[in-house]
């Protein structure tokens, strides 16, 4: 469920872009909700409207009723601490049935209108009958949607119009302008009160409206609204304090309480369940909390805790020593990679210094074709080495020759006389 808060006064996004430059409170512009409704998640198809808000420009007013209706969605509304005047058409956007108000809350139906100083210096019959038929007009168009989404009488509530005074809750439920009161909660709320009751016809006086160049009535915000919504609270009669606490997950609950512990009972604001930082879950629903459920309680005897301590130890001593080795390999590997990049870097000098020098050719030009020649025996003894060798030789002969059986003796007389 996407939640839309509308808690200042509907405006034209020209308007809010002032605002901002003098560093005024901002208003809700129909830009604001088509962007909300933009951004909202494909799968969610539930709007839950909060209002606490005066109303304002009648054109902003009708294209955000328009333009929620149009989505289709299931649209749920609630009024927080006042709807009136525009807020009021925007409340119709949710059937009768899923329209809400809290007990405390006021609700404002009025003919729309103009002050006498946004008129302009000097007006004829003419342009008062023009203003006049506008007026009507946009008067007739509100009726009919009271009629239609509230089921009321016309004439019962074009009186209620005609008299621009608050009702509350009970008279809204009677005229089907809400389907359901949510009763209050049991803490008692602690409330400051700022002037005296609040008059209707006094914050008409103190409100400013213009008319715009298509003749659009436009509704402006009062200076006494401004400081009231510093409070966080729209309403005259009374502003309520309260504390902005932090969850564990970095969110903010409201909590309507000057100090103190929150209690069950106590209005609080987004809905939900939020776990707070000392583990306690505080449970919130329309507006209430209603549980705070305590946080989970562990056991209290060193003895029991020392063994898991012990636990503990051990497992970051083993990742610490595991993280250690791990680096130690990181470093070998890094050094292997720088020696072998080194290496890489030696190569690549070299085969460059080939490549300028001349490449494969001119290398094979450098190269040596020197063979060195066969030892040779030299010297003194070379003849009688000579004489050894050629006996050698003649005895072999000899004895292969008597194996065959050709040996024939050598003549020892022709030798001698030789």
């Amino acid at each position: 469920m996407a939640v839309l808060k509308i808690y200042n006064d509907i405006t034209t996004e020209a308007d809010k872009k002032a605002a901002q430059f003098w560093g005024d409170v901002e208003g809700v512009c129909f830009k604001d909700i088509d962007s909300f409704i933009e951004s909202m998640p494909k799968a969610d198809k539930t709007i839950d409207i909060r209002l606490h808000c005066d109303g304002g420009s009648c054109l902003e007013g009708w294209a955000i009723y328009d333009r929620l209706r149009a989505t289709g969605f299931e649209i749920s509304a609630t009024v927080e601490g006042n709807a009136a005047s525009m807020a009021t058409v925007i409340l119709m956007a949710a059937p009768k049935e899923r329209r809400r108000a809290y007990r405390s809350a006021q609700i404002c139906v009025h003919n729309p209108w103009i002050c006498p100083w946004a008129l302009g210096d000097a007006v004829n019959a003419d342009d008062l009958q023009k203003y006049a038929d506008d007026l009507r007009r946009e008067q007739n168009k509100m009726v009919d949607l009271y009629v239609d989404r509230c089921g009321c009488d016309r004439d019962e509530i074009q009186a209620l119009m005609n008299e621009d005074k608050d009702i509350d809750v009970d008279e809204a439920l009677s005229l089907g302008i809400i389907g359901e009161i949510i009763e209050p909660a049991s803490a008692k709320k602690k409330t400051i009160t700022i002037g005296s009751t609040h008059n209707n016809k006094n914050s008409k006086a103190m409100t400013k409206t213009s008319k715009d160049k298509d003749g659009k009535v436009e509704v402006k915000q009062s200076w006494l609204d401004k400081v009231l919504a510093k409070f966080g609270k729209k309403s005259i009669e009374e502003v309520t304090f309260g504390m902005d606490l932090n969850t564990a997950d970095g969110q903010t609950l409201t909590v309507e309480r000057d100090e103190g512990e929150p209690q069950v009972g106590d209005t609080a604001s987004p809905d939900g369940e939020f776990t707070m930082p000392d583990g306690k879950t505080i449970v919130v629903k329309d507006g209430v909390i209603t549980e705070i459920k305590p946080a989970e309680q562990g056991s209290d005897d060193d003895n029991t805790n020392e063994p898991a301590n012990d636990d503990l130890q051990k497992q970051v001593d083993d990742l610490t020593a595991e993280n250690n080795k791990l680096k130690d390999e990181v470093a070998e590997l890094q050094q292997k990679l720088a020696d072998a990049q080194s290496k890489k870097k030696d190569d690549l000098r070299i085969l460059n210094a080939v490549k300028m020098a001349g490449g494969e050719q001119a290398l094979a030009k450098l190269a040596s074709t020197y063979k060195p020649s066969g030892r040779k025996v030299s010297g003194k003894n070379v003849s009688a080495a000579s004489g050894d060798r050629e006996e050698i030789t003649a005895m072999r002969a000899e004895i292969e020759a008597r194996r065959a059986g050709t040996f024939k003796p050598a003549d020892k007389t022709a030798k001698s006389n030789k």
